[in-house]
């Protein structure tokens, strides 16, 4: 994704006209004229504003209606002056529906991908839920810096606060998180408590949620599950421009804070369970999702903000629980240096055998550690949006030697080890031939030329079945690794 200085330019606050004439229209209802509106007024210069962007969120996640709704549900024409007094007009405006049509829901799918050409990652996000964009100073969430002067009559903004209200972005596109109906004009007396409603609604749709358990992901919701990675793609561009370290702050602003508010970040089962779903999926786009998502996760290694032995122990968890769907992900994966450095790391921590088959992540045990610089401790999410470095891979390198030695283990025969072994071997052999020549392996270079390496492919994986697939392959490769 190219970036040019346009993109990046400047922004300010809409003016009150320009709300006004988007917000009338989601009043009323009318939600594709202003969605059309919002279209006409998009551009470098000016914010939409986070209630804006939490609405056109919720009209792009409102599902479409069943068969059966789908039938009863037929638009009412308005009476027209002549055919109708100023109190049945009121009457029949507050029997009217204001839920979003599939052409909205269409429409503002449209427009979120838009935004994406004219505004930066940190506007589009500013209504979404997040713990991690805080001050350098101590380790209090951001506040939302937008004004509050937005319509709080409207239906539709009353319901979109359940997105800011979410546990985090990953929750809103569960299925059954926005459920239909629920759009409709507020009795003047009760407008009052119109943000009590909407939170006590929410907790009530999670409290009466039934069997079958939700879907991760929604039929209807992958556009917005795609936006928002592309939101933490762009994300990444912008950061890496700043800092030279690629990594999406606002995707670590997704991941909770652990107890205390401050510390690396660990809990990713959110994310890991839409990766998963999303090798379960027919469509080829869906697949890639997982892959996008993992290869994001992944690159948060890099900040010091992020536990990266946790999440490379919770990706082993899953390879448990799901083998086939983790090890499509691991082996789907583009091949930069980060990416290498987490399967190497991934890799030797599995054949090493230092998570349980039972599938449950071990904590390490707490262990005293140095003071750190206020200004790392508090988060390189802001330090590196504002040009500063403050990476560590948190990642454990391996030496030739240990490589070899869980590349000629007995201990694992089964296909999931076999198929480590080959991306452990692949990973490391494209680190070496990616590194300064002052700083490679010298083991490297002895099992390369004295024979061994190629013995210790043969050792290692069967003479049948994918493991013979695996062996012809890292054997043909051997051949075409430069010698060191």
């Amino acid at each position: 994704m190219s970036l040019t200085s346009t993109e990046i330019a400047e922004e300010r606050e809409m003016t009150r006209n320009q709300r006004n004439l988007v917000d009338t229209c989601f009043e009323e209802g009318q939600y594709e004229s202003g969605i059309a509106a919002l279209e006409l007024l998009r551009s470098t210069v000016f914010k939409p504003p986070p209630d804006i962007i939490r609405q056109l969120l919720y009209i792009a996640l409102y599902p479409p209606p069943s068969h059966a709704e789908d039938e009863q549900e037929k638009p009412q024409t308005p009476l027209s002056p002549t055919k109708g007094s100023p109190s049945k007009q009121k009457q029949l405006l507050q029997k009217t529906p204001f839920v979003p049509t599939i052409a909205a829901s269409a429409a503002a799918q449209r427009l979120l991908f838009s935004f994406l050409c004219t505004n930066t990652p940190d506007t589009l996000f500013r209504g979404l839920p997040m713990y991690a964009v805080i001050t350098a100073d101590d380790c209090a969430p951001r506040s939302e810096a937008v004004s509050k002067d937005y319509d709080e009559d409207s239906p539709i903004a009353r319901e979109a606060l359940c997105i800011k209200d979410a546990r985090h972005c990953w929750a809103t596109v569960k299925e059954d998180f926005i459920q239909r109906g629920k759009c409709a004009p507020l009795p003047q007396e009760k407008r009052k408590r119109r943000r009590k409603l909407a939170i006590d609604s929410a907790d009530d749709d999670s409290d009466n949620a039934c069997n079958p358990v939700p879907a991760v992901v929604a039929e209807h919701a992958w556009p917005v599950l795609d936006w928002f990675l592309r939101v933490f793609e762009k994300d990444e561009i912008l950061t890496e421009k700043k800092s030279r370290v690629k990594f999406s702050p606002l995707l670590l602003s997704q991941i909770l804070l652990p107890r205390g508010g401050c510390g690396p970040r660990q809990d990713v089962d959110a994310p890991l369970d839409i990766m998963v779903c999303c090798t379960t999926q027919d469509c080829s786009l869906r697949r890639l999702i997982g892959t996008r998502l993992f290869t994001l996760l992944i690159n948060l290694t890099q900040t010091t903000d992020f536990d990266a032995n946790m999440f490379t122990a919770a990706v082993i968890a899953r390879l448990y629980s799901s083998p086939d769907a983790v090890l499509w992900l691991i082996t789907s994966l583009p091949k930069t240096m980060p990416i290498l450095n987490f399967q190497v790391a991934l890799c030797q921590r599995y054949l090493s055998g230092v998570s349980q088959s039972c599938g449950k992540v071990r904590r390490p045990k707490p262990q005293a550690r140095a003071r750190r610089d206020s200004h790392a401790t508090a988060g390189s999410a802001l330090s590196a949006k504002e040009g500063g470095v403050s990476t560590s891979t948190g990642l454990a390198g391996a030496s030739c030697n240990d490589m070899l030695a869980l590349l000629e283990s007995q201990d694992f025969v089964e296909l999931p080890a076999i198929t480590m072994k080959y991306v452990l071997l692949v990973a490391y052999a494209l680190i070496q031939s990616q590194t300064a020549p002052d700083q490679i392996d010298p083991g490297w270079k002895d099992v390369q030329s004295n024979g061994r390496l190629k013995r210790a492919v043969n050792n290692a994986f069967p003479e049948k079945g994918e493991g013979l697939e695996y062996r012809a392959t890292l054997l043909a490769m051997c051949d075409l690794w430069p010698l060191s």
